[in-house]
This record gives C-alpha cells, sequence and structure tokens, in this order.
C-alpha cells in the first residue's frame, strides 16, 4: 500500500485526539448512485474492529444499527476533493460544496474499487478524516499477527450480536446475546466441523448453564481451537503425536533464547546472529501486545509461537526485493516492463464500463505501459472507449489529468501511454496540444542525448511521460535550389513542446536575414530587431549584434553574410570577459588592479587590522600571465610572484619550486591550510582583502533609495535613464532601475563572490556592468544612457509631488501602478482557440491581444480583433510584456530579449510606402491564421524589394512543404503535431533487418507466438536485445481473459500487454513478477539472455544455476469459500522456462478448512530458477469431486526465503486473504548437473 507507506506519523497526542474525534462520529453528506439523492449521514470509526460505518443521522445506536460498513484493511485510498463518479452524477448539486470538505475513500478486493464520496461541514473535519483514515489504515495494515485475529474476532462477534439485537427488538424479548448456537453457526462458516458432543466439551458447566458467551469466551474458545492437538509433532517434521518441538525446551514456551537458535538454524536468518537477545525481546514483546507481559523477559507460549509461524512477519516472500535493488542505468530493452491492454475497461470488451479510475487503479498497482483507444469525440477532442462495442466512453481529457495525478504514486520510472488512434488529422492535433498542455514538462518531446545510439535508461526517464505512436516519415527537403541560403545553428522560435524530429527539422534553410524595423505591438515605436526567414517561419528578436547598435545610417541591411540570432550573446559573453577558472569568483582575487603594486599595498594597510596573512592575488603587472600573491606581514605589505609553467599541454602553478598545482584556486586553498615557507619566511594566508566597492563613489548609486521612490522620480526623465540601488529582497543583490518608454523596469543584478551577474553574464565590478551596458542595449535596445544622481532624483521627486496636486498630463501613462489600478498586460497566443460561448475570444496562433486582465483562475479577460473584453484560456497565451513587471524575466533561451515567430505558410506580402518618421516602405504579411497584418519597416528601398522577393520564394516552399506534408498525413494517417510528440516508442511493421532503436512492433498473440516460438526464434532473441517489442491479446477474447505471458518473457518481448481487470492466472504471474524490484514495473532481464549462445528452450545454456527445491506442506488456517464448508487441496506448480512448468505435488482432500494439517512434503528440480514462479493454489473439492478456486500465491523463486515460512494466500486479483495462509518448510540447494 504505497499510498499510505510514505506518510509521516503526526505526534501521537495530537492524533489520539483525531482519532478520538473519528470514533465520536461526525455528521457528513453522503452521495449515492443514480437511484438515490445525497443525503445526510452520521459517519464514524470502530476502532476495536477497523471499520468505517455510517448511520442515518436519526439513528440512536449507530455502532449497531448502521447502514454500511468499510473495513480499513480494505482502503486503497483516500482522495481531497470532488475526484468520483458519484461528484460527476451530481456536479450540478455538488458545485455549493468546497473542495475543501469533500474527499473519497476507494475500497474493495477486486480490481474495480468501490467509492464512498462524503461532504463534511467543515475544512477541518474533512481534514481530520483523512489524516486520520490515513494513520488508522496504516496502523492496521502493520498489526501484529494476534491483533489481526483480536479484530476479526469482534466483528464477528459484534455482528452475532447486532443480528441478535433486532430480532430481540422485532419480538420485544430481552437484550441481545450470544449463545453457544451462535458460536456453532459461526465456526461452521469458517469450516470447522465438529459433532456436537465434540463440541460441547469444549465449555465449561458455568457457560453452558448460561447458555451466554462473552467477548472472552468466544475468542479463548476460538483460539483453542485453532491449534490442533499434536501441533508440535508436525512441526518436528515427525509423524509420531509424542514428538518433541526442539525450539522449546518444556513445550509450552518459547524463550529469546531458543527463538534465536530457531531462527538461525531453521530459518537460515543470516542476520539472526547479529541480533541481541535484547532485540529478540523487544520483537516478542511486540507481537505478543499484552501489557501485563511487558518485562524483562517476555516469552512466546507454543500457540504465539506457531501464531508468528502463520503471520505476515514470516511470509515466505524476502522483504529485501520490496525496494528498487537492480541497476536501472542500462537501456530500456533490456527490462520486462510492467503493461496493460484496454485500460481503461473494468470488465469485459463488448459492454463494461470505461473509466478514468481504471488507469489510476492500473498505475498504482505499477503498470507503467498503458492502452488509450482513442476515437473521434464532441468539442474536436477524442473519446476512449473499446471501438464498434456497447462500452462506454470517457473523454481524452479526463483521462489524461487522471494519468498526471496517479503515473508516478507507486513508481517514479517512466510512463508509456501507448496511443491507439482511430482520430481524424484535426483531432490528433488537438490531442498533441491537450497532451502538451496537460503534461507540461513531464512529457518526453525531444531524445535524452542527441547523439545516442541506444535507448535510455528507465533512470534517465525518472518521472517522464513517453508516448508509443505511429510517426511520419521524415520530409524531403525541397526547399534546396534555393541559392543563397545559409545554416542556423538552432532554431530560436517559440516551439512548444514538439521537439521529436531528426536534426534537419531543427537546422532550418535560411533564405535571408538582416536588421529590420519593427512597431512594438506594446508602446508602438519602431525598433530595430534582428530578421531570419526560413522555409517554414519568420523569426524576429530583439537580440541583436553589438556590432549592429551604432548609426543605422552606416548599417548595410539584409547583406550580413553570418548574423545568427545567438551571435549577440556570443558577443556578450566576450565583453563580460566570463571566465571559467575556479579562482575568478573568490573574494581574494582581485584581477588587475589598476595601480598595480601600490594599489595592493594600500590595500593592505586598509585591513591591516585583520592581522598577518591578510592576503589578496591579483594579475602581476611586470611579467604579464603570471599572478601575484599579496599579503600583510609585520606591519608591512609583501608580495610574491605566483609562477606558471606547461606541463603536457597543461597550466601549472607554483609558489615553491617543485610543489605544483593544477590551478590557482587549487594553490591557495592549500596554502590557506598549510604553511608557506621560504627562506625569509613562514605564514599561512587567513582573511582575504575584501573586494573594494568602487560602485559607491558613482553617482548613479543610490543606497537608500526604495523601489516606489525609483519609479516616482523617473517616469518623467528620458529613455535610458537609470540608477542603481541595493535590493530589499536579498542582501546580495542590487537592481537597475530604468526608464523604457514613459515605463520604469527594473534589472535584478545577483553578486556571488567577487562577481556580478545578469542572467549569464559576469562583470568583476558593478562598474564595469554599468558601463558595459552604456554601450550594449540591456532591454528592447534601450542603452543605459543618462544616470541619475540622488540630487537630480531629489528634483525629480519633488516635481513629481506637485504634479500629483496638479495632475497628470494623460499623453503619458506611468508605469508606476496605484493600489487602485487594474494591472494590464499584453499577450501573445501560444496556440490557436476557438471561442464555445458568446462571451469567449476566438484567436489564431501568435495573436497579439492587448489589454488582458489576468486573476487567479484559468480565465483571463482581454481584447483580439475587434472583440472587447472577452474570455480567453490563461495557459493558450504567455505574457510578452507587463506594465506592472518588476524584475527582468527571460524567454525560453535564456537571453533577455525578445524572439517570437510567425509561420510563413499562406502568406501573402504586399510593399508601400511609408509615412511614419524614419521609415520608407512598409512590408505587410498576411497569413491565413492572422486576424492583423504583421508589417515590419524599412529605410531602405533595395532591402525592401529583397526581402518581398525572399518571403514570396519562402512562402511558396512553404505551400509545397504543406502540401507534402498533408499528403504524408493523409496516407499515414498521423498528424504532423503528434508525429512530432514521438521520439523513441515509434511505431511500426515488424521487419526483418535494418532495426532502428527509436522504433517497436506489437504482435497480436497468435502472431507472436507463431512468429518468436515457432518460426523465427533465433530472429527475436536478438531482436529483443535491442529492440522492444509490445504482444496483446487476441480480439477473440471478448471476455478480457488473458494469455500466458511467460513465453513471450522467456524469449525476451519487454511488453506483455495484459487485461489487468481480469483475475486470472496469468494476471497472477504478472502480479508476482513485478512485485519484484520495489514494485517499480521494470525487471532487468537476466544477463544470461544477452548471450548469442542463449536459447529459451534448451536448459544445458550456461548460467542458469538451477536449483532443488523441497517442500513440505505442513498446514493452513482460514480457507474459506463463500462462508461454505469445503474440503480443500494444495497445488504446487512452477511456471517459467518450458522444461520447467508443471505441477509439481497435488496434496490429499482435506476435509478441514479451518485449520487442515497436511505435513506433506514435495521434492523437485528448476533448472532455470530466474525465469520461475513458485505457484501455491488452494482448490476445493465438491461433492462431485469437481474443484474451486478458493486462493492462491505467486512468488518468482529468487525471492523466496527459506525454511519455515507462512505463504499468505491471496484472492484471484492478487488482494490478501484476511488471515489466510499456509504453513510451509522450504529448503532450496543448488542442483548437482544433470
Amino acid at each position: 500500500m504505497s499510498c499510505f507507506s510514505a506518510m509521516s506519523a503526526p505526534l501521537l497526542g495530537e492524533m489520539e485526539q483525531t482519532i478520538g474525534m473519528l470514533e465520536r462520529g461526525t455528521i457528513v453528506t453522503k452521495l449515492y448512485g443514480k437511484q438515490r439523492r445525497p443525503d445526510r449521514r452520521h459517519l464514524m470509526l470502530i476502532r476495536e474492529t477497523r471499520q468505517v460505518i455510517w448511520a442515518t443521522v436519526a439513528t440512536q445506536t449507530p455502532r449497531t444499527d448502521y447502514e454500511g460498513a468499510i473495513q480499513l484493511r480494505e482502503i486503497r485510498e483516500i482522495r481531497v476533493g470532488k475526484h468520483s463518479k458519484e461528484f460527476r452524477l451530481f456536479a450540478d448539486d455538488c458545485q455549493r460544496f468546497e473542495s475543501s470538505k469533500c474527499f473519497v475513500i476507494l475500497h474493495g478486493s477486486h480490481f474495480k474499487l468501490k467509492s464512498f464520496s462524503v461532504v463534511a461541514l467543515s475544512e477541518i473535519e474533512a481534514d481530520n478524516w483523512v489524516r486520520g483514515l490515513q494513520y488508522m489504515v496504516k496502523d492496521t495494515l502493520g498489526a501484529p499477527y494476534t491483533l489481526q485475529i483480536d479484530r476479526w474476532l469482534r466483528r464477528e462477534y459484534y455482528q452475532i450480536e447486532n443480528v441478535n439485537s433486532h430480532s430481540a427488538k422485532a419480538t420485544e424479548q430481552s437484550p441481545a446475546q450470544v449463545t453457544i448456537k451462535d458460536f456453532k453457526l459461526f465456526l461452521a462458516g469458517v469450516s470447522c466441523k465438529m459433532t456436537t458432543g465434540k463440541f460441547m466439551e469444549h465449555f465449561t458447566e458455568d457457560v453452558r448453564r448460561k447458555h451466554d458467551l462473552k467477548f472472552d469466551d468466544f475468542s479463548r474458545l476460538y483460539q483453542k481451537l485453532l491449534l490442533p492437538n499434536g501441533f508440535a509433532s508436525n512441526l518436528s517434521g515427525s509423524g509420531s503425536s509424542g514428538a518433541n518441538f526442539p525450539y522449546s525446551e518444556d513445550q509450552q514456551v518459547v524463550r529469546p533464547a531458543e527463538l534465536k537458535q530457531f531462527l538461525e538454524s531453521e530459518q537460515r536468518d543470516v542476520s539472526a546472529c547479529e541480533i541481541s537477545n535484547a532485540a529478540i525481546a523487544s520483537f516478542i514483546r511486540d507481537f505478543v501486545q499484552d501489557v501485563e507481559r511487558d518485562v524483562q523477559e517476555p516469552y512466546l507460549t507454543f500457540s504465539e509461537f506457531v501464531d508468528f509461524l502463520f503471520s505476515k512477519q514470516n511470509d515466505l516472500w524476502n522483504s529485501k526485493y520490496d525496494s528498487v535493488f537492480m541497476d536501472m542505468n542500462l537501456p530500456l530493452s533490456s527490462y520486462w516492463i510492467a503493461s496493460s491492454h484496454n485500460t481503461y475497461l473494468t470488465g469485459d470488451q463488448f459492454s463494461s464500463e470505461s473509466s478514468c479510475e481504471a488507469y489510476a487503479r492500473a498505475l498504482r498497482m505499477g503498470c507503467r505501459c498503458i492502452e488509450l483507444d482513442c476515437w473521434n469525440g464532441p468539442d474536436n477532442l477524442p473519446y476512449i472507449f473499446h471501438g464498434h462495442t456497447m462500452t462506454s466512453k470517457i473523454k481524452f481529457m479526463d483521462v489524461i489529468k487522471t494519468i498526471k495525478d496517479h503515473a508516478f504514486t507507486t513508481s517514479e520510472y517512466p510512463v508509456i501511454l501507448s496511443i491507439e488512434q482511430n482520430c481524424s488529422l484535426e483531432q490528433q492535433r488537438n490531442m498533441a496540444q491537450a497532451l502538451i498542455e496537460v503534461f507540461g514538462d513531464t512529457l518526453l518531446s525531444q531524445p535524452c542525448d542527441r547523439n545516442e545510439q541506444h535507448l535510455p535508461s528507465p533512470y534517465q526517464l525518472r518521472r517522464k511521460i513517453i508516448l508509443k505512436h505511429k510517426k511520419l516519415p521524415q520530409f524531403d527537403d525541397i526547399s534546396n535550389g534555393i541559392s543563397g541560403t545559409g545554416s542556423l545553428g538552432h532554431r530560436s522560435s517559440l516551439g512548444g513542446a514538439g521537439g521529436g524530429e531528426n536534426d534537419g527539422e531543427n537546422v532550418r534553410k535560411v533564405f535571408k536575414e538582416g536588421l529590420l524595423y519593427f512597431k512594438d505591438p506594446v508602446d508602438k515605436s519602431w525598433n530595430l530587431y534582428q530578421f531570419v526567414l526560413t522555409h517554414q517561419e519568420l523569426i524576429y528578436s530583439s537580440e541583436i549584434n553589438e556590432t549592429r547598435n551604432g548609426n543605422s545610417e552606416d548599417d548595410d541591411f539584409g547583406l550580413s553574410s553570418s548574423c545568427s540570432l545567438n551571435s549577440n550573446m556570443q558577443q556578450k559573453q566576450k565583453d563580460a570577459s566570463a571566465n571559467d577558472e575556479l579562482h575568478f569568483g573568490e573574494n581574494w582575487f582581485h584581477g588587475k588592479l589598476e595601480g598595480g603594486r601600490k594599489e595592493a599595498d594600500d590595500l593592505l594597510k586598509q585591513y591591516k587590522h585583520f592581522g598577518d596573512g591578510t592576503f589578496l592575488v591579483r594579475e602581476s603587472a611586470t611579467f604579464v600571465g603570471d599572478y601575484s600573491l599579496s599579503f600583510w606581514r609585520r606591519n608591512r605589505p609583501n608580495h610574491c610572484r605566483i609562477k606558471l609553467k606547461h606541463e603536457n599541454g597543461s597550466i601549472k602553478y607554483y609558489l615553491v619550486e617543485n610543489f605544483v598545482f593544477d590551478s590557482l584556486y587549487s594553490l591557495i586553498v592549500y596554502y590557506r591550510k598549510n604553511m608557506l615557507r621560504s627562506s625569509e619566511f613562514s605564514i599561512i594566508l587567513k582573511e582575504p582583502v575584501p573586494q573594494p566597492k568602487k560602485h559607491e563613489d558613482q553617482e548613479w548609486f543610490h543606497p537608500n533609495t526604495t523601489k516606489e521612490q525609483a519609479e516616482q522620480g523617473l517616469y518623467r526623465l528620458d529613455i535610458g535613464s537609470f540608477l542603481v540601488r541595493p535590493s530589499v529582497q536579498s542582501i546580495n543583490a542590487f537592481v537597475i532601475s530604468f526608464t523604457i518608454n514613459r515605463k520604469i523596469k527594473h534589472c535584478r543584478i545577483m553578486q556571488e563572490g567577487r562577481l556580478y551577474g545578469i542572467d549569464t553574464m559576469n562583470f568583476e565590478s558593478l562598474v564595469s556592468l554599468i558601463n558595459y551596458y552604456t554601450r550594449n542595449p540591456l532591454y528592447r535596445n534601450v542603452k543605459l544612457s543618462h544616470p541619475v544622481s540622488q540630487e537630480l532624483l531629489r528634483q525629480a521627486l519633488a516635481e513629481s509631488a506637485q504634479g500629483d496636486h496638479t495632475g497628470h498630463d494623460d499623453n503619458g501613462a506611468s508605469n508606476y501602478m496605484g493600489s487602485n489600478l487594474e494591472e494590464y498586460v499584453t499577450c501573445k497566443a501560444l496556440y490557436s482557440y476557438k471561442a464555445n460561448k458568446p462571451d469567449e475570444l476566438s484567436f489564431p496562433k501568435h495573436a497579439i491581444i492587448t489589454n488582458v486582465q489576468r486573476d487567479n483562475s484559468m480565465w483571463w479577460i482581454g481584447d483580439y480583433g475587434g472583440m472587447i473584453k472577452k474570455h480567453l484560456p490563461a495557459n493558450y497565451v504567455k505574457v510578452i510584456d507587463s506594465a506592472t513587471e518588476d524584475y527582468n524575466s527571460l524567454n525560453e533561451d535564456g537571453t533577455d530579449g525578445r524572439t517570437d515567430s510567425i509561420e510563413i505558410f499562406g502568406a501573402v506580402a504586399s510593399l508601400f510606402e511609408s509615412n511614419d518618421p524614419g521609415i520608407i516602405f512598409k512590408l505587410q504579411i498576411q497569413t491565413p491564421t492572422m486576424q492583423n497584418p504583421f508589417v515590419i519597416g524599412f529605410d531602405n528601398q533595395e532591402t525592401a524589394y529583397e526581402w518581398i522577393k525572399a518571403i514570396q520564394e519562402a512562402a511558396l516552399i512553404a505551400s509545397q512543404l504543406a502540401t507534402e506534408r498533408r499528403k504524408k498525413e493523409r496516407t499515414a494517417r498521423v498528424a504532423k503535431e503528434m508525429s512530432d510528440l514521438i521520439i523513441y516508442f515509434r511505431s511500426v511493421p515488424f521487419r526483418e533487418h535494418s532495426w532502428i532503436f527509436q522504433e517497436m512492433s506489437s504482435f497480436p498473440e497468435t502472431k507472436a507466438e507463431k512468429q518468436f516460438l515457432q518460426q523465427n526464434t533465433q530472429l527475436f532473441l536478438s531482436y529483443h536485445r535491442n529492440q522492444i517489442s509490445r504482444v496483446y491479446p487476441k480480439g477473440q477474447r471478448l471476455d478480457s481473459s488473458n494469455f500466458n505471458p511467460m513465453p513471450f518473457w522467456n524469449i525476451g518481448s519487454q511488453m506483455i500487454a495484459l487485461n489487468y481487470q481480469t483475475g486470472d492466472r496469468a494476471m497472477q504471474f504478472n502480479q508476482a513478477k513485478f512485485r519484484n524490484n520495489g514494485q517499480c514495473g521494470y525487471i532487468l532481464k537476466p544477463a544470461f539472455m544477452k548471450s548469442e549462445s542463449f536459447q529459451p528452450n534448451n536448459p544445458l545454456c550456461d548460467g542458469f544455476g538451477g536449483v532443488k527445491v523441497t517442500i513440505r506442506l505442513i498446514a493452513a488456517r482460514h480457507l474459506f469459500r463463500g462462508g461454505k464448508s469445503n474440503n480443500p487441496q494444495i497445488v504446487v506448480e512452477i511456471v517459467g522456462a518450458s522444461y520447467d512448468t508443471g505441477v509439481k505435488y497435488r496434496t490429499k482432500v482435506n476435509e478441514n478448512g479451518f485449520n487442515p494439517v497436511w505435513n506433506e512434503s514435495c521434492e523437485f528440480n528448476v533448472r532455470n530458477p530466474q525465469f520461475a514462479i513458485l505457484r501455491f493454489e488452494v482448490q476445493d473439492e465438491d461433492m462431485f469431486a469437481e474443484t474451486h478456486f478458493i486462493a492462491q500465491a505467486c512468488y518468482p523463486l529468487t525471492c523466496v526465503r527459506q525454511g519455515y515460512r507462512s505463504v499468505i494466500l491471496r484472492n484471484k486479483f492478487s488482494e490478501e486473504l484476511e488471515l489466510s495462509s499456509l504453513l510451509i518448510n522450504i529448503k532450496i540447494a543448488n542442483a548437482t548437473s544433470p
């Protein structure tokens, strides 16, 4: 139960108060199914029986007259909010309920869980219920065996009492009692058979006379009957009744030393010898849970010792395999992957219900590959259901949201969505958009490594969603004939998550590039932008090359031979003097001091109070390329040259000959810990000289100015006016406040060590940073051109204060927003959106939406295309400018400029003269998806003509590419947007050669059986070493039954897709196999499967390590079948390699299902234990000698413990049965060679 194991238990006192409140009960609103409306109920926790019960509010005795109950041991999940079928059924009624007051309990022992949906009176009560139940469920599942029996008996006793109570009320008899007759009927229900005479012998004369059984009598008699007579001899392995149990001296109790000896000798517990007697004693006290026996030397009675043997604490399963221990760094093809078929179904394939809960259930069971059958649905988004059948339909969007919520609850390793595509191209495009929107960064949209030669590992893909789907064939480049093209190093447009194409898709042909004018959508001014034209889009960026920032009259637009969108950043990195050396950011490194040695002397004298050893390192003024160490010693400065020499192509640093260091940093670190010795002195370097704060003397530095003062003072000043002030949010940060078109911007500068940084650029001082941005644009071509002194700021503030009384000039829009003003932003559409309601806004991709009002909801309000104040989905747009934007925000490429693009497909370009100052021609571009044209400005006629010709040619190429794309989309029936998201699991028909590791093939079981196991075994063994295949049930399995997965696992197929909703043998094997390795859903295939000599049906292959298994089937408990008396027998079988598979033993039929004893043995060899699953099945033989399923248990043979062990029995859905178990003695030894 992973959903509870991760809990951190609160303080006992606080939790005890919460549990007490739950026991008293609260009034809640319970939601029912379709036939009944929500109603108020009294909800209570019964701690004694570990149940949650509910009763009508009018009931005076809710503990007995309750309407329904849930066992805590059957609770699988507790959800906060309205996430259940009942809440969806009454969606309108439930709108008045706050989500924080609602919770859902999912419970049951089948695949399809039941939901219990309630609304508490307050958020606090709901929180108490959720926390309290989570704590109680965890406590219930981890309780000792003795407590589990006690709680089960109490539940049965109270149930009998309640039945008798109702009967007594109906007949107006005396208060209800539990009688001897009731006890006999109870025993019959648990398959305990005995004659009446023998039954009465167990009661005292007093009990027989009163005819009334209290709980203590009820419990004591049951415990007495549970242990068969002479059971000690069965444990010892002797058939004689007088044999003694060797680990109990008096045959009555087992003491700590005897228990320790038993663990070492019989259980082969290698850690038992290291366990102290005190630890053994503590274990006994915890198991017994008896205050009166909480003594220094506790003991187990023989009956309690047998209880321990039957308990889960003595499970055959080795708990060390409950955590991930396998190597998770190998390619995905090296693992078996837990996979589901028709994951959405809860039953058969013809008329059962499709449910989002089926996805949640499968994912929480550890499934890592789930299937989505997609068919055209309403709202241009698919339905998921089994096509051409009567199964119900669920929405694609609901499914992927459910997957997002539950994908990584049980395992952090990747989830694969196997999409069976039956949708139109339009709906596929919307699917792709929805997947990006819901999964975000979790969706894998690009390869882990561009140069990879094999599939990535599960570890590399942790917490990733991967799509399995068809992928379009790669496009041919039909634009090769265009001359004058260059290569763009990387795509700079605002691409979404789709990045799955090969490098040829991301490296676009550059038809033309240059600096052009673009009218800013926010401030309406013409600014220079870098433009790049490719065969698919026109990319434009406010980041321009620093060499182009001079007078535009000297610029030769459009004729740059090697300009790219990242050139400016490269230039910035050079000018910022970025240095990767470790010493460069250290406080003790002062770089090149302008005053040289004299300035170093002055700094040391200034900080001489630090004492001897105060030091700094600087670039040598005498020896270029070397460094100097300057330090204070005996009241005067001292200077040493740090020398450099080259060894084997690398630079070494040293002060003392033959004692060299790989870096200047390591040299200083060494001498700050060790003595620096020379013939003249010895010293340890101690405190470094602080960096000089030269910025404090600059007129633009304002040590005490606030953000509000900066905004009010700068508001009326010229563009480029600026000041620098300390940040109030961080002691190691400064802020540049500057003007841009009557707005104020704030850019944060972070100080790390001696360096000052903006984004990825670092400077040695604040002065050098400011000097750089006086020569280069800081934001949208604005340079820091007018420093504002403190005196000038005071004057501006005075004028601003006077303006507040006389009124502002309405022509300017101040960026300082009062608290009573609403925030407006401008947004750019990331996707197109079509309005579904009259108050919604329709817009194409890349649309500029203005006057956008934001709030905390998913819907904003904005203007576009003549539509005013209409609602738009917030996740379809991104903010490109905010009037109250505080600190600089970065785009996806990490730069501080704006980079956007428009699609060139269908573009119509027209050129006309302009009347705007400085702009001679305007080039207008209109595309089918744009409501308003895109306009570029030119101050040169020749350049304008070149660009319109290039755009027309690019539009033609784009049209040809689009035609080719549509043709390929129609042929493959795959939308490009969907194709772009497919990185690894590319679905293709199987071919016998030329395998590509990103591709995989799927096979129905019949074809897989023929190809894998009969005709091409050797080929598929080779295929599965590097490629992935998926095998799924044949279409004729309308009942959702499963095929045997074992032969396909054995040949290396990774994804054996089974119907998780069906509790059959195949799913039981699947659950057992993937219980290993922490139930993470990935099992590493054995190393011998990589060998060319491996043959799955050859028992003589190397590396198997065969074993001999000896099992003694001693006894069992609680083998019930529907409350009927039964005649159980045990079947032991191995399922694995073909030569190992088969029934190994079948016990005799025992006429006792309560506590049968067999004491029968079997022995068999398993030649390939790595493949083997050990299965126990309990069958009931009826009067016609026909057998019926009671319970089962499956274990990978490599995951079992030896000795006397309890086999915890499960139902057909692999859910544990309460108190039902076998007791066996198992030994596993290396087998001798045949």
